[in-house]
């Protein structure tokens, strides 16, 4: 029989990526998807949830869509019977109160029908992430207003990453994308490429061990290798942050390795006797050679000018 999700205590505090503050591991509730949430809660405490809901139902003006939103904001399965059980529920305290729908915990309601003490045994076992819901958007009241930004959002994440069977692919790609590139400075669109293909491999080889598909996973491992040693991640480099002299130092040699060193620098004579040890070397050296061996006493030189050779007084 299923009972009521409590939260596993490894931890005592968790962290709220909206608030960015920490609470008590029973200020937020279990997520089942442990892979994309190792930690195993959603990353937004119990009353962010409710105010994603409010923001939606505002937004949007209809409950069954900010529901929706919700659930895809939060990974969370959008399953028709549940969310009308939720209703149910809802509406028979609503009618005694007269309270709107944004003065209601509903996210709460909805995740106890959903995963908690209100749920089947057959949820528990079958719904984990937003990719088991059973309603298609278009036939959600409300949402149909927002179409062409979902219709958008989908055509970007096509460009970026090539067509994907599942939204679970889009994910798992973005999350290696920005594992991958954390503190990485892009210098020009080969380099993105090289990172996305990386990651591309990184889903294939995911896929062959899982097996979804049948490929060779050597193949592919060697693929990975090679494109981590272009973007040389094959070295293990300490994370600690570069200094800014360090950063300066690569950012000029990413600049010398795109470019012919002869562009970066407009007057090279300039610098082509910076130390002054030609002109040292004619008029302190060679000049007084050749008037010994002709024979003339008349060096032409004035000790007095002798700092314009970088020659300190002993």
């Amino acid at each position: 029989m299923a009972g009521k999700i409590k939260p596993k205590m490894t931890t005592t505090m968790c962290f709220c990526v909206r608030d960015g503050r920490e609470y008590p591991v029973d200020k937020f509730y279990e997520h089942k998807n442990k892979e994309f949430y190792p930690k195993g809660y959603i990353p937004y405490c119990k009353e962010c949830c409710e105010d994603i809901v409010k923001y939606y139902l505002k937004k949007t003006g209809t409950l069954e869509s900010a529901m929706w939103y919700t659930c895809a904001f939060l990974d969370i399965p959008f399953i028709k019977k549940v969310y009308e059980n939720m209703v149910a529920f809802k509406n028979s305290f609503q009618v005694k109160s007269g309270k709107a729908d944004s003065e209601y915990n509903i996210f709460n309601y909805y995740y106890d029908f959903l995963w908690g003490g209100k749920s089947s045994k057959k949820a528990l076992e079958t719904w984990e992430s937003f990719s088991d819901s059973d309603v298609d958007y278009k036939d959600i009241q409300g949402v149909t207003k927002s179409d062409e930004n979902i219709k958008a959002q989908i055509e970007k994440l096509e460009l970026d990453w090539g067509f994907q069977e599942t939204e679970e692919d889009y994910k798992f790609l973005i999350y290696m994308y920005e594992k991958y590139t954390k503190g990485v400075m892009i210098e020009n669109p080969q380099q993105e490429d090289l990172y996305r293909d990386l990651c591309l491999a990184r889903l294939e080889k995911r896929k062959a061990e899982q097996g979804k598909i049948d490929t060779d996973i050597t193949k592919i491992q060697s693929r990975i290798l090679t494109l981590m040693n272009k973007l040389k991640l094959d070295e293990f480099e300490s994370t600690k942050p570069k200094t800014i002299s360090e950063q300066l130092i690569f950012a000029k040699i990413a600049q010398i390795e795109q470019t012919k060193p002869a562009d970066l620098y407009k007057e090279p004579t300039k610098y082509k006797d910076y130390s002054k040890l030609r002109k040292y070397m004619k008029d302190l050296v060679l000049r007084p050679t050749l008037n010994t061996l002709i024979g003339n006493k008349d060096f032409n030189l004035n000790l007095d000018d002798a700092e314009s050779y970088n020659i300190e007084d002993e």
